[in-house]
């Protein structure tokens, strides 16, 4: 029974002559047609914010946040939106004084202080003896 490692049949040599020129065409082909979309991509990914800028101005609010909260848009491109900034008024006006004189209720850990003594659970300490 012969082995054929080292033999290359014309077929197999026309094979790989026809993928590498594919690979060649589809190359010049991509740089011809196609090279020109990560850069603009890159450019167009820079701008969004200004983008969405400049649709809050051209659209008014109420258009933009019905398309903010239906694309779900990141708070970064909602900042000059008037609910983000009522909801940013609030948040920064909400008074905590009603937590100042909490105390936690008496357990089986220790005394009543917010941040009191706490004792492990020793359960295994005596196994050894």
């Amino acid at each position: 029974m012969k082995v054929y490692d080292q033999v290359i049949f014309t077929e197999q040599l026309l094979h790989h002559r026809s993928v590498g020129n594919q690979i060649k065409e589809t190359r010049r082909h991509w740089e011809e047609r196609c090279s020109w979309f990560p850069a603009a991509q890159r450019y167009l990914e820079a701008r969004c914010s200004e983008i969405y800028k400049e649709s809050l101005e051209k659209y008014g609010n109420d258009h933009f946040e019905f398309y903010a909260n239906r694309n779900r848009l990141k708070e970064e491109h909602r900042v000059n939106t008037k609910s983000y900034r009522r909801r940013e008024r609030r948040r920064s006006h909400r008074p905590m004084d009603h937590l100042k004189d909490y105390r936690v209720s008496p357990t089986s850990n220790g005394n009543t202080e917010v941040f009191g003594q706490c004792n492990y659970f020793n359960g295994f300490r005596n196994l050894n003896a």
